[in-house]
């Protein structure tokens, strides 16, 4: 009892000293008094007896003022104080009327000197009543643009549409950038489709469908409700379909085949229906498309963080190519990534359906799978360079994997009463994982004379992973206008089960204890479950006008089972032999309480947020098998900022600040032998404290309506007050290494990046450049030594899309980063290298309705050694024609020259390694495609 004690204690004090500070008076919002004349828009009379209603800007349902103009057309509203209003005006006889005014004027003009209403009957036929719709707008803080204004090709989709925005940049493999940002969904008029893949939508949405293409920053649900600025925001494009487009059916379907086995095809179905959505896809190949978008695997890998040592070299591929995205790794590791090795079979579908019933009820759900077989030959060879750590260790053999994936979203989101909302969002996500491995290794002496170890090694893995959650939030309003209280529960369960056979055979030469044979034939049984339930209530109290209080309370509890079965295979040829030094039974708890404190600005032109959370963590964990206890207890102050200031009407900056602490993982901490690798074992540290870390970054955008150009800028700090890190001991007699997780203190990074986009002329063609610099320090430890390792990060990049008329489009795109690394002791490691990634694509309207569309790929490593400066290029084309209305034939033609290959430097914690994989070469490929469309013409 005593540290809940004391937690509440704390959290009742933070209460009281944020109440004192808030309860400072502040200067009210002044207010004034609003006149308008209310005339008869045709004969210039004035109107008796209109009724105007006047509401916020952000909430239409209750009117803040009401009256009725007077004799003379007056109309008289007092107390108007500041912000963003809508008013409506009723007449009898007259049509319905619309204005949205700002006091003082802002984002919206002044309430005019006299409103004009005009008669049910009045035809203007010689006066233009509808104003010519700009190509861009700002409506708040989205942009909006006029599709129709932007011309696109026969047949193009909403990927072509796209291109032609400016400050709005498509990526090949389907990802889109819009005002410096990654764009992490796409809605179809407001709803999720088909799922969090923005891909499906722009690659299969036809162009012409769509009314209007509208990019904003979407809050979080809690944000929204509650009206305080989290910080959690995702960059969003939401495509207004036309009204003549909300019924009916499209999609296409391709088969193709090729050279070398290869093949390509599927088919995507739409069916809308009003608020009704449905649709189907279904597709496969072999030629390394993994059929994950990239930011569908980052929402997999945030749910899954075992999903990423999973995932087909193909899917790595995209991920890394996906702008917005930052893997950690040495340029010439991320080089490797950026090819995808070996050869993949892929095979991908699913389901969507969404739908509204009504204002109560809306219904969201998504189905989605992919298996992918990938086999890769590999050949690497390391050299450890190190101070007192030298020596070459090389490996070569043969794997495949294969990966099943099933994943369920649901989302139901019911209107309970007038002030009463309930959210559901479960979600379940299945995984088998199968992998066999062969390979020989081999250690030896920097001058290769002396032998340390060699051996051989075959393994098969059999894995399954589920994972089902939910999210449940209950939200109510009252009748205080800006109270709210918000609970939200999180259950969840995680399940894991893997079986390894492992066969290795090693010799060890040690010139002390002698020549020395390890023999392992074991089967590794590993079975978890982990079950948790995360709640947190939040509550928000008005202060004042435009300021809020809101106190939050989460409590984490989670409980999981790891057990860990090692058997050796006994004389009678079974696994029925325990290692007791291997195996294990653990189980452990862990309870976290977080209690915050929030105080909320609401401005004109500012928002804020401060807060301060104390967070109180306990890790409880024990060995029935060992009778071994692993504890943990930890305290940790969290304050956290949010500011956003907009200096006019299209210029915004952000400010950002917060705090985090992250417990150990179970396998960090269990001190437990894992030798699945005789050369590498690894073992946990029951000692280790989580890690803290702060993060600041500060932001600038400005996009100008009028010509489309974007300028934007960001700077980033993160510090980890204690990180976790790898410390390494290495047998320098017999190339052993005991690898031990450790806590380490002072590593950071820093960060800014700015780019601009510019509009170059009036058919869409647009520039786009970008810079980026980091410097990262983090410590590792090898052999007792910390060594220090500083890497500095130069990366400009460029994306130009150019229409030469109506029948010629290019893209050039490139990016350049220079790193240069900094050791702490003496090492024979590279320290600056280069590596470029550019291409050129085109798309070219020929005589007889051909298209032809050739793309140049192109990767080179500079600095490294000789023989590893590789400077790839590959050239593809592919030739189409349409076949009448529906059909299309498309013949590809993939790395004409042949130069695909994976030969790699790369460098890690203390050595460089050579790498030599298999790769997909020369293939054509000839394909037929269908496109289907029915949208019925509404009824007079």
């Amino acid at each position: 009892m005593a540290p809940y004690f004391w937690g509440m204690v704390r959290f009742h004090f933070f209460a009281i000293l944020f109440t004192g500070l808030t309860a400072i008076p502040g200067m009210a919002d002044a207010q004034q008094q609003l006149k308008s004349k209310m005339i008869d828009g045709s004969t210039g009379k004035s109107l008796a007896g209109v009724t105007v209603k006047v509401y916020s800007n952000t909430d239409t349902l209750k009117a803040l003022h009401t009256v009725v103009s007077d004799q003379q057309g007056l109309l008289v509203l007092d107390g108007v104080s500041k912000g963003d209003f809508l008013l409506k005006a009723n007449l009898l006889g007259y049509k319905a009327f619309k204005l949205y005014f700002s006091q003082p004027a802002g984002q919206f003009g002044p309430l005019p000197a006299s409103i004009s209403l005009y008669s049910e009957s009045t035809q203007l036929k010689e006066v233009a009543i509808v104003k010519e719709v700009p190509p861009i707008r700002m409506k708040g803080d989205t942009i909006e643009y006029n599709a129709d204004k932007f011309k696109t090709k026969e047949n193009a989709v909403v990927e072509d549409l796209l291109r032609k925005l400016p400050g709005v940049n498509v990526e090949r493999d389907g990802s889109i950038k819009a005002q410096g940002e990654q764009v992490q969904r796409v809605l179809v008029d407001g709803k999720e489709f088909f799922g969090s893949d923005p891909s499906i939508a722009t690659r299969n949405l036809p162009a012409d469908m769509i009314d209007k293409v509208q990019i904003l920053d979407k809050k979080s649900d809690l944000s929204e409700f509650t009206g305080v600025a989290d910080g959690n925001q995702v960059k969003t494009i939401n495509l207004v379909t036309k009204k003549n487009r909300k019924r009916g059916y499209f999609g296409n379907a391709s088969a193709g085949a090729g050279t070398s086995g290869t093949y390509e095809g599927g088919i995507n179905a739409n069916s809308f229906v009003g608020d009704m959505q449905l649709s189907t896809l279904l597709k496969g190949n072999n030629v390394n498309k993994s059929g994950f978008s990239a930011t569908e695997l980052i929402r997999l890998l945030s749910q899954d963080k075992d999903m990423f040592n999973n995932l087909p070299p193909s899917a790595l591929s995209e991920l890394m190519r996906m702008k917005g995205v930052t893997m950690q790794g040495s340029p010439d590791a991320l080089a490797e990534i950026a090819r995808p090795v070996g050869l993949t079979d892929t095979k991908f579908g699913g389901l969507n359906f969404n739908n509204d019933w009504g204002k109560d009820i809306q219904f969201r759900s998504s189905y989605f799978f992919n298996n992918n077989q990938t086999s890769n030959d590999f050949d690497y060879a390391r050299q450890y360079l190190l101070q007192n750590n030298a020596y070459n260790y090389n490996q070569m053999g043969s794997v495949s994997d294969r990966n099943t994936n099933h994943r369920i979203d649901l989302s139901g989101d019911i209107k309970l009463g007038e002030m009463t909302s309930l959210k559901v969002t479960p979600h379940l996500n299945f995984s088998q994982t199968e992998s066999n491995n062969s390979r020989n290794f081999r250690s030896t002496s920097p001058d290769g004379t002396k032998l340390l170890n060699q051996g051989s090694q075959t393994s098969s893995n059999d894995g399954r992973h589920s994972l089902l959650n939910s999210g449940i939030l209950l939200r109510q309003r009252f009748s205080k206008k800006g109270r709210t209280l918000a609970v939200n529960l999180s259950p969840e369960l995680y399940q894991n089960k893997n079986l390894l056979y492992n066969q290795s055979n090693s010799i060890y030469n040690d010139p002390v204890l002698g020549s020395r044979t390890e023999n392992i034939d074991q089967q590794t049984a590993n079975h978890s479950d982990v079950y948790s339930l995360n709640t947190n209530v939040l509550f928000t109290e008005p202060l004042f006008k435009s300021n809020s209080l809101q106190i939050g309370n989460q409590l984490y509890y989670s409980h999981g089972t790891y057990d860990r079965l090692v058997n050796n295979k006994d004389a009678a040829g079974r696994y029925g032999n325990l290692d007791f030094d291997l195996s294990d039974v653990f189980s452990s708890r862990r309870l976290q309480y977080t209690a915050k404190l929030s105080l909320a600005g609401n401005y004109k032109n500012f928002l804020y947020t401060i807060g301060l959370g104390w967070q109180q963590n306990n890790i409880r964990g024990n060995s029935s098998m060992k009778n071994y206890l692993v504890q943990g207890h930890y305290n940790d102050l969290l304050p956290d900022a949010y500011a956003e200031l907009k200096t006019s009407k299209t210029d915004k900056l952000i400010f950002r600040y917060n705090a985090a602490a992250t417990a150990p993982t179970i396998s960090n901490l269990q001190p437990l032998t894992d030798n699945t690798d005789p050369v590498y074992t690894r073992r946990g540290n029951s000692g280790l404290q989580q890690k803290k870390s702060q993060q600041l970054s500060l932001s600038f955008n400005h996009f100008n309506t009028g010509s489309g150009n974007n300028l934007y800028a960001r700077a980033g700090f993160t510090r980890l007050d204690r990180d976790i890190a790898d410390s390494i001991t290495t047998d320098l007699n017999s190339g052993k290494q005991l690898i031990i997780p450790v806590n380490v203190k002072g590593n950071y990074q820093a960060s800014v990046s700015a780019g601009q986009s510019i509009k170059v002329d009036g058919n869409g063609s647009s520039l786009s450049a970008d810079v980026n610099f980091a410097y990262t320090r983090s410590v590792v430890f090898n052999n007792g030594l910390a060594n220090e390792n500083k890497v500095l990060s130069l990366t400009p990049g460029f994306n130009f899309n150019y229409y030469l008329g109506s029948s010629i489009s290019l893209t050039a795109r490139g990016s350049a980063a220079w790193n240069v690394r900094r050791f702490t002791g003496a090492s024979a490691l590279p320290e600056k290298n280069w590596l470029l990634m550019y291409s050129l694509e085109g798309t070219i309207l020929l005589p007889y309705k051909f298209t032809l569309e050739p793309t140049i790929d192109a990767f080179s490593t500079l600095g490294m050694a000789s023989g590893f400066n590789n400077n790839i290029v590959l050239l593809n084309t592919a030739i189409s024609r349409p076949l009448g209305k529906h059909f299309t034939l498309q013949a590809q033609a993939k790395d004409l020259l042949n130069k695909n290959q994976s030969l790699n430097r790369i460098t890690g914690n203390g050595y460089i390694e050579d790498r030599k994989n298999n790769t997909l070469g020369k293939y054509y490929l000839f394909s037929l495609i269908y496109k289907f469309r029915h949208f019925p013409k509404a009824k007079a």
